[in-house]
């Protein structure tokens, strides 16, 4: 299997070091084209068709995320390319599109690849980055959309509407308003860091909770939530809880 790719960073040098690792690593890459900016690199995936694209988010003029801003639809893999940025990985991670940080690691580079081979074999491609497009409007707020994988798919739901995660053996529950829940793949510290800057707190080794949903707080130490169920605070979490959740909750 050969995977048909383009190169997109205005830096040479960048290019070249993804090339050389490339063909070092990953031999079922096939570089097809190089661009050295949006523009070009627009005008590319138009012509060659690729299956796989490397997109450096930061690039003078117009951005790699503005860029696949005009595309009536995307129907190739992205591998985001960028610098260390909150703004824009928090988004990357929400929507569950893959990335790598410069300087680009060996191993994080076969992972990338590996995974795109993945989804490559999938459908939902144009979901992902739909949902990615409306994270990137939406960052820091529960408007934002979360990407939850179970065994064989993603479901893709706005962070308002979980009440919380509770730990189930290897994987996660996640319990929404609507009376359902989701048995995530993921463990309870990955949510732990998504949801991060999203309301949530981490108020057990086995649960997370989203503030906005609190409803009442029980001196023994026991929070209630909108859906009526009860979640306990740990004992080492107490004094945080009533002196930083509590009046964070006051102020809204």
């Amino acid at each position: 299997m050969t995977i048909k790719t383009i190169l997109i960073d205005d830096e040479q040098k960048n290019r070249d070091v993804i090339r050389l690792k490339l063909e070092r690593n990953c031999p079922e890459i096939e570089i097809i084209a190089f661009a050295e900016s949006a523009a070009e690199g627009y005008d590319k995936i138009q012509k060659l068709k690729p299956e796989l694209i490397f997109l450096d988010i930061s690039m003078p003029g117009e951005t790699g995320l503005q860029m696949l801003k005009r595309f009536d639809s995307i129907n190739f893999e992205i591998i985001f390319v960028t610098g260390y940025n909150d703004y824009a990985l928090d988004a990357l991670k929400m929507s569950a599109v893959d990335y790598l940080l410069k300087p680009v690691l060996d191993k994080d580079l076969i992972r990338a690849v590996g995974k795109a081979k993945l989804k490559l074999q999938n459908k939902d491609k144009a979901k992902r980055y739909e949902i990615l497009q409306h994270n990137i409007d939406n960052v820091g707020e529960q408007d934002t959309k979360l990407a939850i994988p179970g065994t064989q798919v993603y479901d893709f739901v706005k962070i308002k509407d979980i009440i919380r995660c509770e730990g189930w053996q290897k994987y996660s529950r996640i319990h929404f308003v609507d009376g359902t829940q989701i048995v995530s793949s993921y463990n309870l510290g990955v949510y732990k860091e998504l949801l991060d800057n999203y309301g949530f707190y981490v108020c057990h080794k086995s649960h997370i909770i989203n503030m906005s949903h609190i409803v009442k707080y029980y001196k023994e130490g026991i929070v209630e939530m909108s859906d009526g169920s009860q979640v306990p605070v740990s004992r080492r979490k107490k004094e945080e809880f009533l002196t930083t959740v509590l009046d964070e909750i006051k102020l809204r």
